[in-house]
């Protein structure tokens, strides 16, 4: 393989990681965070076809259209995507949406066929030698990762996809004969490459029109102050009247007359920034009236860590309280940046706040930290009111709402200590709910036996809010609890001494469920929690899906309800994933008969045995059942998800890279014992490692990431170019059918992994990636 075709491969395979990453973020902005899992579907799925097109197609297109036409698939997509406005709430009635998202996923996909196309047809070309291009298809990938993440860290998501768009145009630079051409795409390149890097308003990104703060620039005098993005986030903040939000207020307090603009992540929201005089009378008596500050008057004084701080409003209120010392996490840095520099004012400057202490990590990052203690753990309610039914965020992971960070949470306590949690309440009870039952199975696991004495819980009309204190709760804290929710028209829902009678008073409910529910989880935890209609199960970080509430007793009620209630999924977006995965069923049963079909009319060609199939299926099913549960591990332990996304990619994919070059020199059966022996460590000691090492410094914890993984992604490139080699010799010409086979599966694969991270938890998925590995070394037994 010459080296400017080996450079041109690279290139065009980093452009094609870059764009999936780059996808990522703009279904993240333009649509939800869970529409995120789809694209390493749609890019495997977009390599499957490029395999079948292989197979099939007489005709060998030159590479360097394969390469512009990459180029040209990706803007088209981009503009798809980013003029044509999809709902998913409104899909179940207006079948329009159907349509939409078909075109959405089918001209994103078409960017990955082009340049699979351009892949495979090296493979082909390459024949035996077909692992020396793979090679180069793995490093130019974990290359794109680097260039997707710095791109998008110091430009934007159309800065990232125009340099993507620019490098696919590159390759034709190095394999154009004529010069004048070459010259041309080269000046294409740079054109598009500064017209995304300052896009004019049409190359900008739009906010589907259904996200909330497309909706929220609809008041009359709103506007955005400023934009500003990083690797992670896109962050914006508008200036707005119609902007209230006191998550928790007591109905009792006097109008706040607060001044509040709204922040908003991905156009999620709106996070309340609060301009305050925190010396003045009106915040001390608005402070008063939000729920966490009975934690403040019980332990005056306190030493403060508030978890998922947010915008601010707990600190403000903490500090208004007369918290001695709080410390925030960063768990946003870009937050962090603005609200402490040009905008401070807009949240009562509580970011520079002489007792207000800033830590460069994320929340569960300083819960890690042994060595401080604290008066007052606070779970801050930082995010917007997200109703259950939707189910728009079952997929998203939150490692704050587990029953590690609780426990984590009681250790960092104080002996006079509280855990003090405000969540979202809904009828029926469901997040408060799942909360308290994580609580419970925490301070149990904790060796509480009895963990009632320490127990308070209490409710407004839209928030519920929980005490949890080191020490049994004395009379004299009950009596200034009890005095506080009647100052502020709160109910109990729970007190060591409760009685039915001082329930469900002021905010009042056709039955005190709250109560029942929350005394049934204490008393009979196991069977409360079997019986009920929504998932309760206290989440752990092998399954933080905390807004996953789906069990299939709902599935009647949800389809009932399709078409008639503008919240078409019920308890969760589980029937999303299942209709994910019907149409990943469609697409892979053509892309993996099509060329068997052919080789059975071809007399030149013989079918390969069925041990063939499993071998190169059972590749692409272990490959995204491993890299998936590893990815969404890494995200609690690497603090950001596009860092988790971005470096276990580039590890995996640059260690196969390196694994597939040393293919010749390993046996192959020796290197997936190997392979099997490093994923059931993988399983047994990852989790371990992480609790180990949470607490280490991140350059460190990158380190780390890239030491454990490195191995298992050596041995991971190994067996496919392996098996490359032995089908060419054995039965040549086959390849691109093996290339189609592999692509099928593994989109299949992509959705089957979120499907089981969210009923079975990693461990149980990670061994099934383990046992597709295992199929795959008793084939490699059988054939050949």
């Amino acid at each position: 393989m010459r080296s400017r075709d080996s450079i041109s491969l690279i290139l065009i395979s980093a452009a094609s990681l870059a764009y999936e990453i780059c996808l990522t973020r703009i279904f993240a902005v333009q649509q939800f965070h869970n529409f995120a899992f789809i694209v390493i579907s749609l890019a495997v799925m977009g390599y499957a076809a490029s395999g079948v097109a292989l197979s099939l197609s007489r005709i060998t297109p030159p590479r360097h259209l394969l390469a512009s036409g990459f180029s040209v698939a990706t803007l088209i997509a981009y503009l798809v995507i980013n003029y044509l406005p999809f709902d998913s709430f409104s899909i179940a009635w207006d079948r329009s949406q159907i349509w939409i998202l078909l075109l959405y996923f089918t001209t994103a996909g078409l960017p990955f066929l082009c340049a699979g196309w351009y892949i495979g047809q090296s493979l082909r070309e390459a024949g035996e030698a077909a692992f020396r291009p793979y090679a180069a298809n793995l490093i130019g990938a974990s290359i794109g990762c680097l260039i997707a993440l710095l791109s998008l860290q110091l430009s934007s998501e159309e800065g990232a996809l125009g340099l993507a768009i620019s490098l696919g145009l590159l390759t034709p630079v190095l394999l154009e004969p004529r010069r004048i051409l070459r010259l041309l795409y080269f000046i294409i390149a740079s054109v598009i490459c500064v017209a995304f890097l300052w896009p004019i308003s049409s190359l900008r990104l739009q906010l589907s029109p259904y996200k909330s703060l497309s909706i929220a620039q609809q008041f009359p005098d709103a506007h955005i102050m400023t934009t500003r993005r990083n690797a992670s986030a896109r962050i914006d903040i508008l200036e707005s009247g119609g902007i209230h939000s006191f998550p928790g207020l007591s109905l009792t307090s006097p109008a706040p007359g607060l001044k509040q603009n709204g922040l908003f992540i991905d156009g999620d929201g709106p996070y309340p920034l609060t301009n305050v005089n925190l010396d003045s009378r009106e915040t001390l008596a608005f402070a008063r009236h939000m729920p966490g500050a009975i934690a403040y008057l019980l332990r005056p004084d306190a030493e403060v860590l508030i978890v998922d701080p947010g915008t601010g409003l707990a600190a403000l209120v903490a500090l208004s309280m007369g918290a001695e010392q709080i410390t925030l996490p960063m768990d946003q840095p870009l937050i962090t940046d603005l609200l402490s520099g040009e905008f401070s004012t807009m949240s009562g400057d509580v970011y520079n706040h002489r007792r207000v202490h800033r830590v460069p990590r994320s929340s569960r990052g300083v819960l890690s930290l042994e060595e401080t203690q604290y008066t007052i753990v606070e779970w801050a309610l930082s995010d917007p009111y997200r109703p259950i039914t939707s189910g728009a965020f079952s997929l998203t992971e939150n490692y704050l709402l587990t029953q590690e960070a609780f426990e984590t949470g009681w250790e960092r306590l104080s002996p006079d200590g509280i855990m003090l949690i405000t969540r979202w309440i809904g009828t029926p009870p469901s997040e408060a709910s799942r909360v308290w039952s994580t609580t419970l199975q925490a301070l149990r696991r904790q060796g509480l036996e009895d963990p009632a004495p320490h127990l308070v819980a209490f409710r407004g009309m839209r928030t519920s809010t929980m005490l949890v204190s080191k020490q049994p709760f004395s009379e004299i804290d009950l009596t200034e609890i009890r005095e506080f929710l009647v100052r502020n028209s709160y109910d109990p829902i729970y007190l060591p001494d409760i009685i039915e009678a001082e329930v469900n008073q002021y905010n009042h409910l056709p039955e005190p469920v709250y109560f029942h529910l929350f005394k049934q989880l204490l008393e009979a935890p196991d069977a409360t929690i079997r019986d009920y209609e929504f998932r309760l199960e206290p989440t752990t970080d092998d399954r933080p899906y905390f807004f996953h509430f789906f069990r299939w007793a709902q599935s009647s009620q949800v389809l009932a309800t399709l078409g008639v209630l503008w919240q078409p999924f019920g308890g969760s977006g589980y029937f999303v994933l299942l209709a994910m995965l019907a149409l990943m069923l469609l697409l892979a049963a053509p892309l993996i008969l099509l060329p068997w079909l052919s080789l059975r009319r071809s007399p030149q060609k013989s079918l390969p045995p069925y041990w063939v199939w499993l071998y190169f299926g059972g590749l692409g099913a272990g490959f995204m059942l491993v890299e998936i549960p590893i990815i969404m591990r890494m995200n609690l332990f690497l603090d950001y998800p596009v860092l988790a996304f971005g470096l276990v990619l580039f590890t995996l994919l640059l260690a196969s890279g390196l694994g597939s070059l040393q293919s010749r020199r390993i046996s192959l059966k020796s290197g997936l014992a190997i392979l099997l022996g490093l994923h059931l460590l993988n399983i047994v000691f990852l989790p371990l490692v992480i609790s180990w090492a949470l607490a280490l410094p991140l350059i460190l914890r990158v380190l780390i990431t890239m030491l454990w993984l490195a191995p298992t992604g050596f041995f991971m490139g190994i067996p496919f170019a392996a098996g490359m080699r032995v089908l060419e010799t054995q039965t040549p010409g086959l390849i691109p059918w093996a290339w189609a086979i592999n692509g099928a599966i593994s989109g299949l694969a992509g959705v089957m992994a979120s499907l089981a991270l969210l009923d079975l938890g990693f461990q149980v998925t990670l061994g099934f990636g383990a046992l597709c590995y295992t199929v795959v070394l008793i084939a490699s037994r059988q054939w050949g």
